[in-house]
């Protein structure tokens, strides 16, 4: 039985530690996501990545989406890798660094093969190959210090900032206190509450950091056509929610990071090196299915999710525990929640209390628990692109 600073996890050759051990199906083109499908659907406990480009990519956008792929198949969750693409060039550029890195790594480059039947069958055989020789390996009890919690939030209305993210904070506290590390992300929707968060840094440079992230997403709107980015936010279903402002919707946002010293800011599907361990910040798009692959990519083995409204999205191996503090939705999304926390709303739960709710959730899906999303298999893993989505 794990101790109050310990969790069972599986020990990856380079130090990290799992929650899951899965093998990735990351598919490296738009055009063998049909493949990668296929041979996820034949073999059990695999998880697909899909590529919504892939091709012809250049500058930033190339940057992230090599960072995000390595991000994502270094993942300790990740045991092992298939790596399925048009032709063998695009499969090296993975393969090598990932092998060399220690992780089990197979590939399935379609234009070897030449026959959609023969590479789906190829992709099966090595995936199940790869199942099978991980399956032995045991859960080992591991410290906290080796679990970092992606904080999420999405559909938010007014419950948001009153009951689920600050009981997502506290439960981020918890995990701190205890040697853990959480990442926030999502600039676009701190926008008006950054200074609580350069108040918080550890020093003048990670203060300056986080303010340069949101000047760097208001530049990169600009660019993409979009004068004032703060007039996008919030969104018609916040609205409906009964959130008014951006600011009003960023002060509830940054609840769910907890109270501790923010210790760094990192990019995009950055890798997140908790040196000394607490609280980051990674610098993504606010839409979820994309800041939650940053998290993935970044390190991040469980995915904490508040949700107002409802929201489906989840990461495919990276579990995402939803949490709601909204009755109704509390009430309509039995099968969708993992932590109800709208007692907090009827004046029967204090925050403290819901957050002792979420993180027991953490850890017991640390252990092993299953998410709800993880029994439906609805993750999807979406690569940001500059200019296109803030």
């Amino acid at each position: 039985m794990a101790g109050s600073d310990t969790f069972f996890g599986f020990e990856r050759s380079n130090g990290s530690v799992g929650v899951r051990n899965r093998v990735g199906i990351i598919s490296l083109m738009d055009n063998t996501n049909g493949l990668a499908l296929k041979i996820h659907q034949n073999v059990r406990e695999t998880d697909l990545v899909t590529d919504l480009f892939g091709r012809k990519m250049i500058g930033r956008n190339h940057d992230m989406r090599m960072k995000a792929i390595y991000g994502m198949a270094m993942n300790p969750n990740l045991a092992g890798i298939v790596f399925v693409s048009l032709h063998k060039p695009s499969t090296d550029a993975f393969a090598g660094p990932i092998a060399d890195a220690g992780k089990d790594v197979e590939c399935v480059p379609f234009q070897e093969y030449g026959s959609t039947f023969r590479a789906i069958e190829a992709g099966t055989v090595a995936a199940a190959k790869l199942v099978r020789k991980h399956s032995t390996l045991q859960r080992t009890e591991q410290p906290l210090s080796k679990l970092v919690f992606g904080s999420e939030c999405g559909g938010s209305d007014f419950s948001s900032g009153l009951s689920g993210n600050p009981a997502l904070g506290h439960a981020s506290d918890m995990l701190m206190d205890a040697g853990g590390s959480v990442v926030l992300s999502e600039t676009a929707e701190i926008m008006g509450a950054e200074h609580l968060l350069a108040e918080r840094s550890v020093n003048q440079g990670v203060a300056a950091d986080i303010v340069q992230a949101i000047a760097d997403m208001e530049e990169m709107s600009r660019m993409g056509g979009v004068e004032d980015i703060r007039r996008t936010n919030p969104s018609a279903d916040n609205i409906n929610g009964g959130l008014t402002t951006l600011a009003e919707k960023a002060l509830g946002a940054v609840k769910k990071s907890g109270t501790k010293e923010l210790q760094g800011v990192v990019d995009y599907c950055e890798q997140v090196v908790p040196d000394p361990p607490g609280f980051y910040f990674m610098s993504t798009p606010a839409p979820a299915c994309e800041s939650m692959t940053g998290f993935a990519a970044g390190g991040c083995q469980i995915i904490g999710f508040n949700t107002g409204l409802g929201q489906p999205s989840s990461h495919p191996f990276t579990p995402t525990i939803k949490v709601s503090g909204n009755p109704l939705t509390a009430e309509r999304g039995f099968d969708d929640l993992d932590v109800d926390v709208s007692d907090i709303m009827r004046g029967e739960m204090s925050i403290e209390e819901g957050g002792e709710k979420i993180y027991e959730e953490l850890i017991a899906v640390a252990n092993g628990r299953r998410t709800y999303t993880e029994l439906f298999d609805t993750g999807q893993s979406t690569i940001g692109v500059a200019g296109a989505s803030f």
